[in-house]
């Protein structure tokens, strides 16, 4: 009776503390909306940034098109997975409309 009290309660006790354990994927990498090269598009579409580290300047125009900064994440010739070419913000917390309304008067 002891050993299955004994047991019940150690079984209970590991699968709870499992519980308190998250397991987030990707929680180590830089996020690129914290990074001096993010561009976003909006304050909802973090899929829509872009990344002003690289980007196709038009030969004719000047005019510069950045890549998304998705496609920049997933690609190893570019920031990759790790965020290779990742500078943080030097306030990461201010919210982006200050930092859009920065952008739109360049």
């Amino acid at each position: 009776m002891i050993f299955v009290l004994l047991l019940l309660f150690t079984t209970t006790t590991t699968v709870f503390s499992m519980e308190k354990k998250q397991f987030i994927i990707n929680s180590k990498v830089p996020i690129c909306k914290n990074c001096v090269y993010f561009k976003p598009y909006d304050e909802k579409s973090y899929h829509l940034g872009k990344c002003t580290k690289f980007g196709n300047m038009d030969i004719l125009s000047g005019i510069i098109e950045y890549n998304y900064a998705y496609t920049c994440r997933t690609s190893n010739n570019l920031c990759s997975f790790n965020g290779t070419y990742y500078e943080e913000r030097k306030h990461p917390n201010i919210t982006l409309s200050i930092f859009q309304s920065e952008w739109f008067d360049e």
